[in-house]
């Protein structure tokens, strides 16, 4: 019988540690790999190569480094592979645990215009998707909100940190617009007609036409205050959140999949003056020469 508890504890045990993530410390002194091989995002693979990175950051990378600062310390991979860490390009890593589970779904909150949700707030630094979403190679994530019109801003998140705050690598990294259906969906339990998604369409731009306007009228306002020196007017955090986009400073990550939703979604970024990144995007070919026109990046 004791034999059995004994076998019981160290099973539970292992299980409480087995996905345990902990972060790296500060890197206190310059690294350098040698002897492996490179394969790095663009150009050719490099043999017998080395890299050198100093506070966190790769600093040189080539078949050989002279001139290491010093106290350099230097590890001999012996002929090991090396390639860069991948981006999760969308996702709601750090946002959600279980999918049935509502409580641990927090990529998406109630009401169709939250422009001031931050994903890098909400981000869990302690999720059990992390450390093996890690392990399989992937060290950012874009974590992004969804739901609504205007889903909230997301941020690229490091998959090594204690809190949130030390997770951020940058934030914001856009706003989140989910395009509407532009015409008839028929799916098994869930069936639009024409007429309704016209309908539901032209409400749905109505309102994110309206949301902009606010949000330059509040960013005109802002400015005024800022040149006269005195403050009239309260910060809204709505708004506030979308002055990057109005400044171009970041862009709209607009979630669009049928050829209509692109077309219709780039008609409006133009209108809007504002930069966009196509989301999902699965009839972006077919409208490659527009995107390439403007210049609309795609995350398939």
């Amino acid at each position: 019988m004791r034999n059995y508890v004994n076998i019981i504890l160290i099973i539970v045990i292992n299980y409480s540690f087995a996905s345990d993530q902990v972060p790296a410390p500060e890197q206190k002194h310059p690294i350098l790999l040698k002897n492996c091989t490179i394969h790095p995002v663009s150009g050719e693979d490099i043999r017998g190569g080395s890299i050198l990175f100093e506070k966190g950051i790769i600093t040189g990378v080539a078949s050989r480094i002279a001139n290491l600062p010093e106290n350099t310390e230097i590890i001999d991979l012996k002929g090991k592979h090396v390639y860069p860490g991948m981006i999760a390009a969308a996702s709601v890593i750090g946002l959600t645990e279980i999918g049935a589970v509502a409580v641990t779904r927090d990529f998406s909150e109630r009401g169709e215009v939250n422009p001031n949700v931050r994903a890098e707030v909400a981000y869990n630094p302690d999720s059990e998707i992390i450390p093996v979403t890690r392990s399989n190679g992937i060290t950012l994530a874009h974590s992004c909100p969804t739901g609504g019109i205007i889903s909230g801003t997301s941020a690229i998140m490091m998959l090594d940190g204690w809190t949130w705050e030390k997770a951020t690598l940058k934030a914001p990294a856009g706003l989140h617009i989910n395009w509407p259906n532009m015409g008839a969906v028929r799916y098994r339990r869930y069936r639009v007609s024409e007429e309704d998604a016209v309908k539901r369409r032209e409400e749905t731009l109505k309102k994110l036409d309206s949301a902009f306007d606010e949000a330059r009228r509040y960013l005109v306002a802002k400015q005024a205050d800022i040149g006269s020196g005195i403050i009239k007017h309260n910060k809204d955090l709505r708004w506030e959140a979308m002055v990057p986009v109005l400044k171009k400073e970041v862009p709209v990550f607009m979630h669009a999949g049928e050829i209509r939703q692109i077309i219709s979604a780039v008609e409006w970024a133009n209108r809007q003056n504002v930069k966009i990144v196509i989301v999902g995007g699965y009839d972006a070919w077919r409208v490659a020469d527009l995107l390439n026109k403007y210049k609309i990046p795609v995350i398939y």
